[in-house]
């Protein structure tokens, strides 16, 4: 009975439909899931990126002199992103530098030299200067993959972090 089912199948192809069928499934389930872990990824990045940069960009000389800048930066993350990363996975690496010395020159239209028959000639050059301190923000964000196939590809936690983001603040005006 079961013999003779297995002929019929066969001399009607059913059972290559089957084969075939058997075969592509998994790889369709791959190419369906594994997406998802991607973008869980992508988007853990991208919102990361930009709550650090604006954490960054919040900075100012008296928060970071008085100590304060850890808890600035982490309070302008929780506003930034509070709502749709969980917080406390989030780990802030900050860095200062020495401040720095850095000179210029700026021109100023001297009356003395209006008679110049070049307009360029009318400006006086004039040294300035003015200090600085580089800062360093990084993120990083431990996450768990969503499907089976993040965890063979990407493990399990994994780590989501973002580039360094510098940037210099003004701590004083001109020196002589």
């Amino acid at each position: 009975m079961v013999k003779r089912i297995l002929q019929n199948w066969r001399k009607a192809e059913k059972g290559q439909s089957l084969v075939e069928f058997a075969i592509i499934l998994p790889l369709l389930v791959l190419l369906l899931t594994l997406p998802v872990d991607y973008f869980c990824y992508i988007k853990t990045k991208m919102i990361l990126s930009s709550a650090a940069s604006e954490s960054i960009g919040q900075l100012n000389y008296a928060s970071v002199s008085s100590g304060n800048a850890e808890n600035d930066i982490k309070k302008t993350m929780e506003d930034y992103c509070g709502d749709r990363l969980v917080t406390d996975k989030v780990y802030i690496s900050f860095n200062k530098k020495n401040q720095e010395k850095k000179d210029y020159t700026y021109y100023v239209y001297s009356s003395a030299l209006a008679d110049k028959p070049d307009y360029g000639d009318k400006f006086e050059k004039r040294a300035s200067n003015y200090q600085c301190m580089e800062v360093q923000v990084q993120f990083s964000y431990e996450m768990s993959p969503v499907t089976y196939w993040g965890v063979s590809f990407l493990g399990d936690p994994f780590y989501v972090i973002t580039p360094v983001y510098k940037r210099n603040i003004y701590v004083d005006g001109y020196t002589p």
